[in-house]
């Protein structure tokens, strides 16, 4: 399933700038990642991976020269978790020969058809939403906080848990080998 994934990232050019990098700001990270399934808010996620997730941000952070602070942070991080569950039915025309028909035959025209049959799918997908703001030029009024950095992991969630916690830190590592970062 990996060569599905997907990482893309889209960042505010006027904040990310040679004279304005990220070493010596400070950053704070979510307590707990938000889950979203079937676009609600989900009230029991499977946490298996957020302490894997919220440890290669520290480490990926750290390595941008910022550091960690609970208070007075110049960075705030969210992360998001999107889990769809999709699943549905469609009508294919019958099997057999030549997309449904009996071969001909002398005296049989074209043959008989076949009548179409129901095929049931089921497949999940999943994304990790990693949001940065610009803590220190917050609008305290409107209560919202500038954002400078969205990166998205798409494609995952799907295979056993060694498989997906790997895809999960190659795509985290690879929003981080690209712009601005890199």
């Amino acid at each position: 399933m990996h060569e599905l994934d997907t990482s893309i990232s889209k960042f505010d050019s006027k904040y990310f700038t040679p004279d304005n990098d990220l070493t010596g700001k400070t950053y704070s990270l979510p307590e707990e990642i938000l889950y979203v399934k079937n676009g609600e808010e989900n009230e029991e996620p499977n946490r298996k991976h957020d302490e894997a997730i919220l440890s290669q941000m520290r480490t990926e952070l750290d390595h941008l020269g910022m550091t960690e602070a609970v208070t007075d942070t110049s960075i705030a991080v969210a992360i998001t978790i999107i889990e769809q569950n999709n699943s549905g039915v469609i009508w294919v025309p019958g099997g057999g020969w030549w997309g449904g028909y009996y071969p001909p035959y002398p005296g049989w025209g074209w043959g008989g058809y076949y009548p179409w049959y129901p095929a049931y799918y089921n497949f999940k997908t999943g994304s990790i939403i990693i949001e940065m703001g610009d803590y220190e030029n917050r609008n305290m009024i409107e209560e919202t906080i500038p954002l400078i950095y969205g990166g998205a992991l798409d494609g995952l969630l799907q295979g056993s848990d060694s498989n997906i916690g790997a895809r999960i830190e190659n795509g985290i590592d690879e929003l981080f080998n690209q712009a601005p970062f890199n």
